[in-house]
């Protein structure tokens, strides 16, 4: 029976040299995330600074770093600018057709039955346009097509 317990023993040994590593490798885990927090909170805080000194002296920045604060000004701009032009609606944006009016009650809808009373929308109506916009030139007519003779 030595054998078996010595097996036994070699067995815990290696659990408690397992246990031992692995309770040093979540601590180090803990220590390493604990200090990645501080770092952005540190990073936090020297943002809160710098945006305080930049709207607080942004005349007065010394020449040190004139070029960084002249270039945060210089995308705060770019950012206004690119929040007015998305603001602003699309003139290119133009609906070609609006839809098919309905036959019972008149409402112009692109489905096959009417949004309004439920209708079926006629498949061989030609499509209502949609209204113009300025500044736009105005829509080449369909050519017609020759009628067959008639025999």
């Amino acid at each position: 029976m030595s054998f078996f317990d010595d097996v036994s023993r070699q067995a815990r040994d290696f659990a408690a040299v397992a246990d031992r590593k692995a309770r040093e490798v979540a601590d180090s885990a803990k220590t390493t995330a604990a200090i990645m927090s501080e770092q952005r909170e540190i990073e936090k805080n020297y943002r809160v600074i710098g945006e305080w000194f930049v709207n607080d002296y942004e005349g007065d920045a010394p020449a040190a770093i004139a070029d960084v604060v002249a270039a945060v000004k210089a995308s705060q701009e770019k950012i206004a600018a690119l929040r007015a032009s998305r603001e602003q609606p699309a003139a290119a944006e133009t609906v070609v057709d609006a839809g098919r009016a309905c036959p019972n009650c008149g409402e112009v809808s692109n489905g096959k039955f009417c949004p309004k009373c439920g209708s079926p929308m006629a498949a061989v109506e030609e499509p209502v346009p949609a209204p113009a916009v300025e500044d736009e030139a105005p829509a080449e007519e369909p050519a017609e097509t020759p009628e067959a003779p008639a025999e």
